[in-house]
């Protein structure tokens, strides 16, 4: 019975741009977006979508992939430019990098990985698994970590290592 006594307009509490009507697109900033998704006509939408680089299937990584910096390792060696083992290069390689980041895919799940950032998965059954990542341009490297003995473990590939559940509970630790 009150809502009768007061008469409460709905839009007019809230600027019109927030709602969907006819001038909605008169109100939309030109070259400026809010929102990637929503702003701007069609065809720019489409155009951003375009230039926005497309995930990497994790399973259609080249064989050739797996020891490129192996192989660069190897190479310096060498050439006598490193004296250092396999996985202390890839530390120093993994403290010097730049800050990279990667959008990948597996199955149709999507997710993005940094060089030198600290993730977390968990999984049923076991205790979450800590684990750093390094990028050879867009192919990763992880080297788990266990906090409780402050140890480091060698660096391998990434394809093959987690399921798609675990990479569902992907999170940043630090």
């Amino acid at each position: 019975m009150l809502v009768a006594m007061f008469p409460i307009d709905f839009y007019t509490r809230y600027p019109r741009w927030l709602f969907r009507g006819a001038d909605a697109t008169s109100t939309v900033l030109r070259g400026q977006y809010a929102c990637r998704s929503t702003a701007g006509n069609r065809v720019q939408r489409a155009q951003d979508q375009l230039m926005q680089p497309q995930p990497l299937e994790v399973a259609r990584f080249g064989k050739d992939r797996f020891t490129g910096l192996f192989n660069m390792w190897l190479a310096q060696t060498r050439d006598r430019a490193t004296t250092v083992s396999y996985d202390t290069w890839m530390d120093l390689r993994y403290m010097q990098g730049l800050r990279t980041s990667v959008a990948l895919t597996m199955g149709t799940f999507v997710f993005d990985l940094r060089h030198g950032v600290v993730y977390e998965v968990k999984s049923r059954g076991r205790a979450p698994r800590i684990f750093r990542v390094q990028l050879d341009d867009d192919f990763p490297y992880v080297s788990f970590r266990d906090p409780a003995n402050a140890i480091d473990f060698p660096w391998i590939t990434f394809p093959n290592v987690f399921t798609q559940a675990e990479l569902m509970t992907l999170r940043r630790v630090y």
